[in-house]
């Protein structure tokens, strides 16, 4: 019997939040009750991140470890672990232990329970729960929010935060191009201007403990701005159009 919930964990060079991470969401699923699957997808990582997956897939019957090949990107690995997901959601959780689990209930409530396409889990419908955000990338959030409402009319509060829910069915009907982290955005805009179910979540993400953050501004900045403009495009001319780049293999 396929699971309810696949939980898509992409990572690279995540060793040491591995074992930790797939402790606490056990936790999670056994409290609630969930049935659901956890989909460790290592992204070619050069530490031992597969191999603490392959341990986790060893000792949890309900612990997937996959391996992708190249080119790296975390869109490349949501969109490898979708494939493989067998869920009748989806939701991303990052390995660095900064996602609150709590609100994993909560996102099936709305994704199963009451039918929406995605869910967000937003660190600013409350002022404080964006403290632990860094102040540059908050600027850099608000830039792209209010060129989202003033382009796009979106009124969501946190378009960009990788962890969310989401119909799988919905996800392969978005046909999802990204690569890197705009993958993010580019969802939400899709869903948004295909006039989907969508709802945000409060929500306050933590702080990396270990490890360092593979997201940095300068290389994911204009992944951001070419989903909003194809975005424009699309509510302008009604086709999503395709911008051709070439990968580097690393």
């Amino acid at each position: 019997m396929n699971p309810d919930i696949s939980l898509i964990v992409p990572c690279l060079n995540e060793e040491q939040n591995i074992p930790l991470l797939i402790e606490k969401i056990q936790e999670v699923i056994q409290y609630y009750n969930l049935s659901a699957e956890i989909i460790i997808v290592d992204d070619l990582s050069d530490d031992y991140t597969f191999k603490e997956a392959l341990i986790a897939e060893s000792k949890y019957s309900n612990v997937m470890a996959i391996h992708k090949g190249l080119p790296r990107g975390i869109g490349n690995a949501i969109k490898f672990g979708v494939k493989h997901a067998k869920g009748k959601m989806g939701i991303i959780l990052m390995g660095d232990l900064v996602d609150p689990l709590h609100a994993i209930p909560d996102f099936y409530e709305k994704i199963v329970n009451e039918g929406y396409d995605l869910a967000l889990l937003s660190r600013y419908i409350d002022s404080t729960d964006s403290e632990t955000i860094p102040l540059l990338y908050k600027f850099y959030q608000w830039c792209y929010r209010f060129l989202c409402k003033f382009f796009l009319g979106m009124k969501m509060k946190d378009i960009t935060y990788a962890y969310r829910a989401f119909n799988i069915e919905h996800f392969k009907k978005m046909k999802i191009e990204s690569h890197g982290f705009e993958i993010s955005p580019e969802l939400t805009i899709k869903s948004f201007l295909h006039k989907s179910r969508i709802i945000e979540i409060r929500g306050r993400q933590g702080r990396r403990i270990s490890g360092e953050s593979k997201f940095v501004f300068s290389r994911a900045g204009w992944g951001y701005a070419r989903v909003l403009l194809k975005g424009i495009f699309f509510k302008y001319f009604k086709k999503w159009p395709r911008i051709r780049k070439k990968h580097r293999l690393t």
